[in-house]
């Protein structure tokens, strides 16, 4: 897992991207995340993740799902985003979210044979 994030961190320094940047570093931060099942949100965290943000609206995200740890590289525009992710058993997928008034992450996770959506909130 250390090697892949070596990797990913490697790839944003050495790409260059030419983009309209915005100012992303309110994101940094290790999150909480609550599902998020027809509108009703869960009173009980059941993962948690860590973004670390880069350049040119860049960041990567880091988690937990139970025993299982993953990994992610996504993009940020405005108030609304994406990244890509994997977990270290192979499965992969994306989530797409906005960011709401009160800074929480309302996401939508979509992989092979499952779909999570939830609400992140950042730790304080």
């Amino acid at each position: 897992m250390k090697n892949l994030l070596a990797a990913i961190l490697f790839l944003l320094v050495t790409k260059g991207v030419q983009a309209q940047q915005t100012n992303i570093m309110y994101l940094n931060g290790t999150y909480d995340l609550y599902s998020n099942q027809n509108g009703v949100v869960a009173t009980t965290a059941d993962q948690s993740m860590t973004i670390m943000t880069f350049d040119n609206n860049t960041f990567v995200v880091q988690g937990v799902s139970g025993p299982l740890q993953w990994m992610g590289l996504g993009k940020i525009t405005d108030n609304t985003g994406y990244f890509d992710w994997r977990f270290e058993d192979g499965r992969f997928g994306q989530t797409t979210f906005t960011i709401n008034n009160k800074g929480h992450l309302v996401a939508r996770s979509v992989g092979f044979e499952m779909e999570y959506p939830y609400v992140a909130k950042k730790r304080k």
